[in-house]
């Protein structure tokens, strides 16, 4: 059985980077959670082999009991002598159950390269390993690439309870690969007083085998490595299955259950990857990315059946196909440089799927751009102006040019946390021009979309010109969103212990589009609540087309109208083929199935009719 050794760092003739290096790294706007799975997946992509997409599999769980005895006899059997941190320490592995976070990624390169900072073999091809277990925001060197390894491995640390996270990676060296484990953990500075000196300790620890000179410790390596892995319970590989996993110890989940806390997981996943999650991204750049939660797995659904992400991936479809669409392309005239595409793409405000009960990412109505660098990993969304009917979203998206002067430029006014472009951090003029050009773009549109709705279809207001921001925003395509995700969540109920004077219909529910012959069904649900005397006798349906954000139900002026085929009511016992279904007096939840043409958004309103107006 090998038992792991502790190595403590004492600050150096010359100094060290101590504790503080957290604040050093700047505040993101994110919270810490989802700014450690930004940085980590990030990093996980940048790491990704040629040609092959990441796998990812976060797994949150407690730890059984061979894991947590292989914890305390052969990971944390010797504790650093800060106080603090050994407190923090000795109350992880005292829980029953102690509760961990793996982040693990296969199709990606794992750790190569070196293990101490102070000696590279000259000709050295890689040095991952030491840029994340040694060193302090170290870059990837990856082209258009989206993370480091300052800002995201301090995440990890912040996300531990006890500041501690345990790393397993495989990674093909000159030979056949290689199996590395090693414990890091990062506390305060501390001094020990020692035959009348002071030592200072910079509160960075690792744990792993000492090295031959006896001044550190090596990472647990081969099959050792591979048999304590195991006992673990990491993430099983397959002999040339290379890649690395991180454990963070004693995850903060904040109070929440393992299971609640999942869906927070799934969702941060989600809003921050959906670009990388698409079916329709290349095989070689898609990221694909397994959510389990103490053994079970909870299944992501796809971006494009997932709204508002739906909006986002038909905005970014057309992004990626932009030759059929110059006009979204946005420019800096001086000097004249391509800064990147503008798309934005409006529907009907398709109900949610929650994944989590409360505080969701996911706004209520969409009204966001999301702006990201040629990696296709979202720096931020920018908030626009909303539609004024509620029934209606919109979502865009801003991706920046591949020419290697404007990529260096978003990538260079990025914070450490990648979370913003901020023109402030550049110091080039034409890079600081190219950056401000594109917010300033970016925040007109954001405003543009909801004015370009109020202004309906006359284009009567003089800013901005219908026929200037027509290319940009594109057709608002509800009918070609076939993807949308199914909605069996049935319209709210009304309790009926207060009845209305008059009998009605709550305003329609957009639920879903199904494919139907090379069209589109759109699918509505509206509740039909009735009077004391139950007058209501007829349900009637009028579909509307959208145009330009606003809704209008009009039977003229387009070749091709939405046209309300089926009404039903939920319960089986009525039906009827056209606009209208007699109800006499019933109640209830009903569904209203509307044909929608191509190029067109459809909107639907629902009355009642009693029966001497029928």
């Amino acid at each position: 059985m090998t038992r792991l050794s502790l190595h403590s760092e004492p600050y150096g003739r010359t100094g060290n980077i101590g504790a503080n290096v957290r604040k050093l790294l700047g505040a993101p706007h994110l919270d810490p959670f989802q700014m450690m799975i930004r940085e980590t997946l990030q990093n996980c992509c940048d790491a990704a082999k040629l040609g092959k997409g990441p796998e990812v599999f976060i797994r949150l769980r407690r730890l059984g009991p061979i894991a947590a005895n292989a914890m305390r006899e052969r990971i944390l059997f010797d504790l650093p002598k800060e106080p603090n941190s050994q407190v923090l320490l000795r109350e992880f592995l005292a829980a029953d159950a102690p509760v961990v976070l793996e982040i693990s990624d296969v199709n990606t390169t794992g750790l190569a390269g070196p293990t101490r900072a102070d000696r590279i073999p000259v000709d050295t091809k890689f040095t991952d390993f030491i840029d994340f277990l040694r060193n302090i925001g170290t870059p990837r060197d990856t082209e258009h690439g989206g993370g480091t390894y300052g800002f995201g491995k301090m995440s990890l640390y912040g996300a531990s309870r006890c500041q501690t996270i345990l790393v397993d990676t495989l990674a093909i060296e000159d030979g056949p690969p290689v199996r590395r484990l090693m414990g890091c953990h990062v506390g305060s500075s501390f001094d020990i007083r020692e035959d009348g000196m002071m030592l200072r300790y910079t509160g960075r620890h690792w744990w792993g085998i000492p090295s031959d000179d006896g001044e550190t410790v090596e990472p647990l390596a081969g099959v050792d490595a591979e048999q304590l892995a195991y006992d673990l319970g990491f993430l099983g590989r397959d002999p040339l299955q290379t890649g690395t996993s991180i454990m963070v110890l004693d995850f903060d989940t904040g109070g929440k259950s393992l299971k609640a806390f999942g869906g927070e997981i799934a969702e941060t996943v989600l809003w921050n990857f959906w670009p990388r999650m698409m079916e329709d991204t290349p095989a070689g750049r898609r990221l694909t990315v397994h959510v389990e939660i103490d053994g079970e797995t909870i299944e992501l659904p796809k971006p494009e059946n997932f709204p508002p992400l739906d909006l986002f991936c038909g905005a970014m479809r057309r992004a990626r196909e932009i030759e059929k669409e110059p006009s979204a392309e946005v420019f800096c005239m001086n000097p004249r440089k391509k800064l990147g595409r503008l798309i934005v793409e409006r529907g009907l405000c398709a109900p949610r799927m929650r994944l989590v009960d409360e505080d969701s990412l996911l706004p209520a109505n969409c009204s966001h751009i999301a702006v990201m660098r040629p990696a296709e990993l979202v720096v931020r969304y920018f908030k626009g102006d909303a539609f004024p009917d509620q029934r209606l979203e919109w979502a865009g998206v801003f991706v920046s040019d591949t020419d290697k002067e404007v990529e260096r430029a978003f990538a260079h006014s990025e914070p450490p946390a990648h979370d913003d472009w901020v023109p402030e951090n550049l110091q080039e003029r034409n890079a600081k021009r190219y950056v401000n050009v594109a917010l300033r773009e970016i925040k007109r549109m954001a405003k543009e979309v909801a004015a370009v709705g109020e202004s309906g279809l006359s284009g009567a207001k003089a800013s901005p010109p219908l026929a200037r921001i027509s290319g940009i925003l594109g057709s608002a395509l509800v009918g070609v969103n076939t993807g949308a995700a199914r909605r069996t969540k049935k319209v709210n109920s009304v309790t009926r212990g207060g009845r209305p004077q008059r009998a009605r219909a709550l305003p329609a529910t957009f639920i879903e589009l199904r494919s139907d012959n090379g069209g589109a069904i759109a699918i509505f649900h509206t509740e039909v609540l009735q009077d004391a005397g139950r007058s209501g006798a007829v349900l009637r349906g009028v579909a509307g087309v959208l145009v330009d954000g606003n809704s209008t139900t009009f039977s003229s002026g387009l070749n091709d109208q939405p046209e309300v085929i089926k009404i039903r009511r939920l319960e089986g016992d009525m039906t009827s083929v056209g606009s209208e279904l007699r109800i006499d007096g019933a109640d209830g939840t009903f569904e209203v199935l509307v044909r929608v043409p191509k190029s067109c958004a459809a909107t639907l309103d629902v009355s009642i009719l009693e029966e001497d107006t029928k």
